[in-house]
Order: structure tokens, then sequence, then C-alpha cells
């Protein structure tokens, strides 16, 4: 069971597993020791520090320590066993060092760095978008991390930017303000403004091959709406997390699949709720013992569902049924995934990082 944490640097509120030693605030990068922690014998797994930010000589001993712990207990039970101890072979998977194979970008003002990004989008002809949260700058990479161009959609500090999400032909969408509006990612010029029929009060976007866009919408409901590629409302799903869980839901993430299908996580509720292409509710998993603090969501090629979640990645099948857990060694957020199973995310350091998940 997940609880929660007030950061004493920032201010803003942390989910921490029960058992977890200390945390990092997803928003200042803060480490936070959990009152009352208290190490048992029996759960020396407990003792890992999760944090991918840390310093001095403590985490490295902390970690050292972890590490002759796993590779104890791991030779232990092999020697015992005379088999491997997870399903699937270490040979068969990538250390998880290789899979990070290229990194660009640090904290700064100039072209090609950034200012507290948090979204980040790409769109069929391999171009990278970063948005900023509070600058109302859009930067342009290539794949390889080439700085290519940037544009403002709207002057620094006067709207925060929530969402983005960009389609095949290269029009981007962003949410800022509660409106959904979309903007050509060639030159930034204002495109359109898509409409929910009360108004503003969008929270999230996502596009689908197709070139359909799929909306969440929280002004006094939870709703997930449709549109096709020319900005019309095909699908409007009223409450859609509430009124299949019984509890209200304030947040909800969007993620389209590729064939019409759809998922929402809503944080309120910890829980991802899946849906067939006409709208209709098909299933529910995940929990608080399963979700510390999910950050971005997306689909890959092969339709199987991708969360980062406290410097996890968590792969899902499109039933919902949990295929991989991943550490990446890096503290991923916001990520998009493209058709060659390249993973592009946010870091904590105010990087963009590059993951080569084709193995998995």
């Amino acid at each position: 069971m997940a609880m929660q944490l007030e950061c004493p640097s920032c201010g803003a509120t942390v989910k921490v597993r029960k058992g977890v030693p200390s945390v990092e605030c997803q928003y200042c990068g803060n480490s936070i020791m959990v009152p009352g922690y208290k190490e048992t014998s029996s759960s020396p797994a407990q003792a890992t520090v999760f944090p991918t930010r840390s310093c001095g000589g403590t985490a490295a001993v902390l970690v050292a320590v972890s590490i002759l712990l796993v590779v104890g207990i791991s030779v232990f039970v092999y020697t015992m066993t005379g088999s491997a101890i997870s399903e699937k072979s270490e040979s068969a998977l990538p250390d998880r060092l290789e899979i990070v194979i290229n990194e660009f970008g640090s904290a700064g003002s100039g072209p090609g760095y950034f200012l507290d990004p948090v979204c980040i989008a790409i769109d069929g002809n391999d171009r990278i978008y970063v948005g900023e949260r509070e600058t109302g700058r859009i930067q342009v990479f290539s794949t390889g991390g080439e700085y290519l161009r940037q544009w403002t959609f709207a002057p620094g500090e006067e709207y925060y930017l929530s969402s983005m999400s960009a389609d095949n032909k290269g029009t981007v969408y962003l949410v800022y303000g509660g409106e959904l509006i979309a903007y050509s990612g060639e030159s930034g010029e204002l495109m359109d403004t898509l409409q929910h029929p009360e108004g503003w009060g969008f929270d999230d976007v996502d596009t689908a091959p197709d070139g359909s866009i799929l909306a969440s919408w929280y002004k006094n409901e939870d709703d997930i709406v449709r549109y096709d590629s020319s900005g019309e409302i095909t699908l409007i799903v009223e409450n859609a997390i509430s009124s299949n869980t019984g509890d209200s839901e304030l947040s909800t993430t969007v993620a389209a699949g590729n064939l019409g299908e759809f998922f929402a996580f809503g944080s309120f509720n910890n829980i991802v709720l899946s849906f067939g292409s006409d709208g209709r509710f098909l299933d529910r998993f995940g929990s608080e013992d399963l979700f510390t603090m999910p950050s971005g969501m997306d689909v890959d090629p092969q339709g199987r569902l991708w969360i980062s979640d406290f410097g996890n990645l968590l792969v899902f099948s499109p039933s919902g049924e949990l295929l991989n857990t991943i550490d990446p060694g890096v503290y991923v957020r916001d990520f998009v995934i493209n058709t060659d199973l390249q993973l592009f995310g946010i870091t904590a350091d105010e990087t963009v990082v590059q993951l080569d998940i084709s193995n998995y």
C-alpha cells in the first residue's frame, strides 16, 4: 500500500511504498527519508535506495551493499536449484545500461538546453518535440539529438503546459490552460482549437496511428473524447473512469492504441482502464500495490502498454497482464515510443534519453 509524504524542499506530495527507506521527489529531486522506517532481516531487498539522483559516499555504500546482497542471494539460489532464478535467462535480456543508447540536452536556457521539460512527442518524420512547463517553448530535435529549431506557443509563465502529442503529419497537439490546441510542428503556427461541448477543461492528449486524437476532460466530469484528423468529435465516453469504479476522478492520462482501442490511467483511482474502439469499457488493472508514482504512458507498435513508474518501466499486454518490469538505470518521466521500438523520455536530470526496447 502506498503512503504519501510532503517534500520538505518544494512542498509537493510524494507517494512511497511501505517499507522503502527513502524516496526522491519527482519535482525537485530532493531525497526524502521515510519516517518510521525499520529494516527487517526478512526483507533485505528493502534496503535498496530507489532514487537515481544521489550524492556523497553514503549512496555509493548503500548501492554496493545492495548489489552484494542481490548477487549473494542469486548465487545461493542458483547453486541450490541448479537452474536460473527467473523465467527469462539473463542472456535473453539486454544489460540495463546497454538499452540507454543516447542522451542529449541538459539544464539551461539556450537552444538544446531545457528549463523544466515536462512533455515529449514524436511525429511521423521522427522529429522529437520537447515542451517546457512554464516557458512556453517547444524545441525540435532529430532522433539523434541534433537541435533543429524552436517555437513558442504562449508567453512564458502565462500558461503551464500539461500535455503534448504529435501525429504522423507533423501536427502537434498541446494542452494548456484547459484548452486543446493544434500547431504546425514545422513552424509553430496555430492551426486549430479542438472543442468539448461544454468548453474548456482538457487534461491530457494522445494521437493514434490513424490520425485520430484522444483527449481527457476533467471539468466536473472525467470524460474521454476522440476526434478524427480534421478535429471533429467522433466519440465521447462520459465519466469514463468514475462510472466504472464508483470513485471520482480528476486527473486522467490517456494512451491511444493501434486499432482504435485506448487506455486511461486515473491517478485518484490508481488504476488503468481499457476501452474498445467503440468506447465500451473492457477491463481494469493495477492498484496502489502495483503503482507507486506513474508519470508517463504510451502504447508501442506491438500493442503493449508501457508505463513509467518511479524509475521502472512497466510493460503490460493489451489485456492488462504485467509482462515485464524494467529498470533502465535512469529515471524516465514522460516518454514516447516510435515505430522502431525506440523510447525517448525526459529524465529527472532534465535531459532526453533514448532507450532501445526492441529486445523486450
